[in-house]
């Protein structure tokens, strides 16, 4: 029995891989839909007996559960981190402000300016996170530094 569901859990996988259209794919349908679709295609390759195909649509449908609460923990984390960091660098970016006079101030903001200008050159016209922008299919700016 346990061969089985070790059976369908990488077959699931390696099924999952190949029906993935593009961005956003696991989100499409409820999880029992999503289960039910695995256990179908399942049945279909392993010719499972209709109680195989119940009890791998409930083991699959435990793991796509799972997996949506890791995922959506694991937004929440990355998101309350990113907040944490923002607070963190403008309560230094206001102190560094605190420090200098009006003309230091805006030698550092042009130096930042600078620096930010070259690092989106670096990436090669990429915005933040490293996603591209436009998809028109026009290339990044050549590298010439």
């Amino acid at each position: 029995m346990y061969t089985i569901a070790l059976v369908a859990m990488g077959m699931t996988a390696s099924y999952a891989q190949k029906a993935a259209p593009g961005p956003g794919w696991r989100e499409k349908g409820t999880p029992e839909q999503r289960a039910e679709k695995a256990a179908t295609a399942l049945q279909t390759k392993l010719n499972l007996t209709a109680d195989q195909k119940q009890k791998v649509q409930a083991l699959e449908l435990e793991r796509i559960k799972k997996n949506d609460e890791f995922r959506k923990k694991d937004d929440q984390d990355m998101k309350a981190k990113m907040e944490d960091r923002k607070t963190f660098m403008k309560a230094s970016k206001d102190k560094m402000d605190a420090i200098l006079t009006p003309e230091q101030k805006k030698t550092l903001d042009a130096s930042r300016d600078e620096m930010r200008d070259k690092m989106k050159d670096r990436k090669g016209g990429k915005g933040p996170r490293g996603h591209k922008g436009p998809k028109d299919g026009t290339p990044p700016p050549a590298n010439n530094g």
